[in-house]
């Protein structure tokens, strides 16, 4: 969305508060109320979101803030990522940042996905505050400027980015910039229940080409087989049937500490029942712009897995990412 001067990408609403500044949450207040209290926190936070901006000097300033906890944002100029970190606390802070010379110098005749004038400001999984931006004729980006195509994903954490170090290294942002595509990163982490409310927002939206649904290790708790094959049912027909020439891809569970720990042995016929019920719900479904993806074969080997075996670390997204990019590169049109 377009905010004052700056483009909030993965935005879909922002609220004012008392001192002008302005709170982002990923999907608007008329979808939030009705998700689960888990869902209504996570779409405030801002994975995979950014703040855009062009300007007509390489020089510009942006002023945030947290409003849930301390954390790292990180800035890249088109496609190039700076290393650097910057701290974003619960007071605003003011940071400077400059393109630096060697990019804007770069010879022209190459193709990037995001043009090397836009700033990108990549934001953690917080609720973040956005105070101002300021610049020489600071805009948002033409779309030009940008990737032409944009995918999807909803999931849990790991589709939000759980355990990635960084925000471009989760496994759904992988596979965006293998594609030369954007990301919309609906990942709730703890939280994606399925609602039919989110169902009919994603299916109601006309800016994506392509979408991956990761159904659902937060329903193993406290969802029957019966209520989740009810929920993923109309999850995948009604995003699948809102237009048909957008492939769907449905990503059984990835797996985990059930199937891989000999300490929850029986827990095991559910997780591969909820594996099959996916599968025949993407068979089942009455569009043929649907296909199954097998969670084990994209996260193809366990030591891709954190501590805890369930969170994917860097590695274990990238083997996500690449094998996931292998299956969306033959859907593209």
């Amino acid at each position: 969305m377009i905010c004052e001067n700056v483009e909030m990408h993965n935005i879909a609403e922002v609220k004012k508060l008392w001192n002008g500044s302005l709170q982002m949450q990923r999907v608007p207040e008329n979808v939030r109320k009705f998700l689960n209290e888990g869902a209504q926190l996570r779409s405030l936070s801002s994975a995979n979101s950014e703040i855009r901006f062009i300007c007509d000097s390489p020089r510009a300033k942006i002023s945030l803030s947290s409003a849930n906890g301390d954390d790292v944002f990180h800035v890249a100029y088109g496609n190039f990522i700076s290393p650097a970190s910057y701290p974003i606390i619960g007071s605003p802070i003011t940071y400077e940042f400059e393109i630096p010379e060697n990019i804007r110098c770069l010879k022209p005749g190459r193709h990037y996905a995001f043009d090397p004038r836009v700033f990108r400001i990549l934001l953690p999984r917080k609720n973040i505050v956005f105070f101002k931006a300021e610049g020489e004729n600071l805009r948002p980006p033409e779309l030009s400027l940008l990737p032409k195509k944009r995918y999807l994903a909803y999931g849990t954490s790991i589709t939000e980015g759980g355990a990635a170090t960084r925000p471009h290294l989760a496994y759904a942002a992988q596979t965006a910039r293998a594609l030369g595509m954007d990301l919309i990163n609906l990942g709730m982490s703890g939280s994606c229940h399925c609602e039919p409310e989110m169902a009919e927002y994603i299916a109601g939206r006309d800016d994506w080409d392509i979408a991956t649904l990761c159904l659902s290790v937060n329903m193993m708790g406290d969802f029957t087989t019966d209520e989740f094959r009810k929920r993923v049912t109309y999850f995948v027909n009604t995003v699948a049937g809102s237009n048909i020439k957008r492939p769907v891809i449905c990503i059984t569970m990835f797996p985990y500490f059930v199937g891989l720990s000999s300490n929850h042995l029986k827990e095991e016929e559910k997780a591969s029942a909820f594996r099959q019920i996916l599968r025949e719900a993407a068979a089942a479904c009455p569009y043929k712009n649907v296909q199954a993806a097998e969670g084990p074969e994209l996260l193809d080997t366990p030591d891709g897995l954190s501590f805890d075996l369930i969170h994917p670390n860097d590695y274990g997204m990238k083997r996500i990412a690449e094998n996931l990019t292998l299956i969306l590169k033959s859907l593209i049109i």
